[in-house]
């Protein structure tokens, strides 16, 4: 029997326990299990299992947050509409006329100097198609990461090369327009991520 399906008999057997058979009494009946079976390792066996479920857990909470970033990014932009691009003329309109601009703050009542996208920078929208180097080989892996991309608001999945070396993918926020450091942040924060919880 695997371990991940001992855990979930575990996680069962405290609903039945428990006489509760609710998502979050299943879900602290599974931590208990996994506790339980981290106790009884030496006569399990040692197995990647244990190292696997305290990953999943720490990519489930950072994926969720940066879910949350992306939602609240585009929120952003679709609440306030050309909000950081007026701010932008107004103060190239000032700079013109010789006034010193203090960022954030107000040129004259009525401008929007003070509006600033809080989770970007003085670019905010730039979007742009570009290709994602894979180290992701397998089918598994390579559609778990473009599902997570497309899943995240602000980018989406578009293609896979013929050879599977490279990702293409259109985001909505490429910050100062500077691709390659998009690409290390797929590459190093939701790549790599995907790979410790797969391999």
């Amino acid at each position: 029997m695997s371990l991940f399906i001992l855990n979930i008999v575990l996680a069962i057997t405290w609903g039945m326990a428990t006489g509760t058979f609710t998502v979050p009494n299943l879900a602290l009946g599974f931590a208990l299990g996994f506790v339980i079976m981290c106790f009884a390792r030496p006569v399990l066996g040692p197995a990647p299992y244990y190292r696997k479920v305290p990953l999943a857990i720490r990519f489930t909470v950072r994926y969720i947050w940066d879910l949350f970033l992306a939602n609240f990014r585009v929120a952003y932009d679709v609440l306030m509409p050309g909000a950081l691009s007026a701010s932008r003329n107004a103060n190239i309109a000032a700079r013109q006329r010789g006034a010193t601009v203090a960022p954030g703050r107000n040129l004259m009542p009525g401008d929007m100097g003070n509006l600033r996208a809080p989770l970007a920078a003085e670019s905010y929208v730039s979007p742009g198609v570009l290709a994602i180097p894979l180290d992701a080989r397998t089918d598994v892996e390579i559609a778990m990461l473009a599902n997570l991309i497309t899943l995240t608001p602000g980018s989406v999945s578009l293609d896979v090369s013929e050879d599977r070396s490279q990702l293409f993918i259109h985001a909505m926020y490429i910050d100062g327009g500077d691709v390659e450091a998009y690409r290390r942040d797929v590459k190093e924060n939701l790549e790599r991520r995907v790979l410790e919880l797969l391999r």
